[in-house]
């Protein structure tokens, strides 16, 4: 372990030392927007019908406590376009791959069994302005999430290596705590609508849950959404931006506007799933019959602050976010989503944007989660350092980030995580 991480920081170390002396040869533009709309078709010669393509890479060189040596793998590879061809019409596809290790690659994935390395669909939606900025209505496979910032987070410009909940501790992920379970990956099949009047944003969903049987039993509740399409869900978040306006022409909110904003931003949601968690036996059949049924609740609150200091290109970063889960009244929950039962999870960030004379900017950051989950018998933590090296803005940055947790079983093992990350976008 030791080995392995002192491979990475000296990788990193000596990228940074020769990224620094040529900023200091040739330095570029600073422009905050130098990639302008990036690739952008316009379909009339005002420009206000168009399309737009974002991609984005994101490598991962890891290494972990529990079994030696590092993995190399893609985190995220994905292609977005967007498509506005009237003042109040929007079309959104988003397709991508997540996760590419070397045990998930094939000689030939025509023929693969494994999903592990094929391309799927994250977002396919449209969208109607009603009444342009205050009421617009979707529809489709959308990201248009409740409960927390957290759970619409972009990962273009996310402040952290990755999202909340590294998996150190008892909840990982847990922005999307049912992931997998009523959803294509975060995303839902449904109806949306959102906008922004003045200074307060909505948005709120009804949601088709997608098919997902679980192990059941008769004693120990489990998710069970049947596959008859009549299972919904219903989800919304709203928010108050006090200073700096944020956009939400798209879901995805931004985790650091590296001193291009002063936002401050106070919000709140819920994620609601009737009759979700059920108890019962499956018959000679093989017909599940169900002896009980209870809702799924979340509801969450964060406050969001962004802003430049001291007027020198520096900036600074905090966030602070708790979320409440309850599954059925039952302490003992077979977890189908990565949230193991019910219970409160606090998560705070804070982080720290240096100025600088050349292109290279650094911002130093932690993150702290405190889990108490009622089925275990002790709390869960993980606590987080981590170091961007922005070499253009959110375009091109490398992060390191070192992750320490413990989970809430008793006798529970210390877990550490290290990880790089390449991102690039345009």
């Amino acid at each position: 372990m030791k080995k392995s991480f002192t491979k990475m920081m000296f990788t990193l170390g000596i990228a940074f030392v020769s990224s620094l002396s040529y900023g200091q040869e040739k330095k570029q533009e600073k422009d905050p927007n130098m990639y302008g709309a990036g690739l952008t078709v316009k379909l009339n010669e005002s420009g206000s019908k168009y399309v737009r393509f974002i991609m984005w890479h994101q490598f991962w060189l890891s290494s972990n406590n529990q079994t030696p040596g590092m993995n190399f793998s893609i985190r995220r590879s994905r292609v977005l376009a967007l498509t506005q061809f009237t003042p109040r019409f929007l079309v959104l596809t988003h397709f991508g791959l997540n996760s590419l290790g070397a045990t998930g690659i094939t000689g030939n994935p025509n023929t693969a069994s494994s999903s592990a390395s094929n391309i799927f669909l994250h977002d396919a939606w449209g969208e109607f302005a009603v009444v342009p900025t205050k009421v617009h209505v979707g529809a489709g496979l959308h990201y248009w999430n409740g409960v927390s910032r957290l759970s619409n987070q972009s990962t273009l410009n996310i402040m952290t290596l990755d999202n909340a909940g590294a998996g150190t501790a008892d909840a990982r992920l847990f922005p999307w705590a049912n992931i997998t379970t009523s959803d294509q990956f975060a995303r839902h099949l449904g109806i949306y609508a959102k906008g922004t009047i003045k200074k307060f944003s909505y948005r709120v969903a009804a949601n088709n849950a997608r098919k997902n049987v679980g192990t059941l039993s008769p004693t120990v509740p489990s998710i069970q959404v049947l596959g008859d399409g009549k299972s919904w869900l219903y989800t919304g978040y709203f928010n108050v931006n006090l200073l700096d306006p944020e956009s939400d022409k798209l879901p995805y909110f931004v985790g650091s506007y590296l001193g291009k904003k002063k936002v401050l931003s106070i919000g709140g949601g819920f994620h609601y799933q009737p009759d979700a968690i059920k108890t019962g036996a499956v018959d000679d059949k093989g017909v599940s019959q169900f002896s009980s049924s209870e809702a799924i609740s979340r509801v969450g609150a964060d406050v969001f602050y962004d802003a430049p200091v001291g007027g020198k290109g520096a900036a600074v970063n905090l966030l602070a976010s708790i979320t409440s889960h309850k599954y059925g009244a039952n302490k003992t929950f077979n977890a189908g989503g990565l949230v193991p039962g019910n219970g409160t999870i606090t998560y705070l960030q804070a982080g720290y944007l240096f100025p600088s004379k050349t292109d290279n900017q650094l911002m130093p950051y932690a993150t702290y989660s405190y889990q108490d989950i009622k089925s275990t018998p002790n709390t869960s933590y993980e606590v987080g350092l981590g170091l961007n090296w922005f070499i253009s803005g959110h375009n091109a940055k490398i992060t390191a980030e070192h992750n320490i947790g413990k989970k809430g079983v008793v006798n529970a093992a210390t877990n550490k995580i290290t990880r790089i990350q390449l991102h690039v976008f345009i």
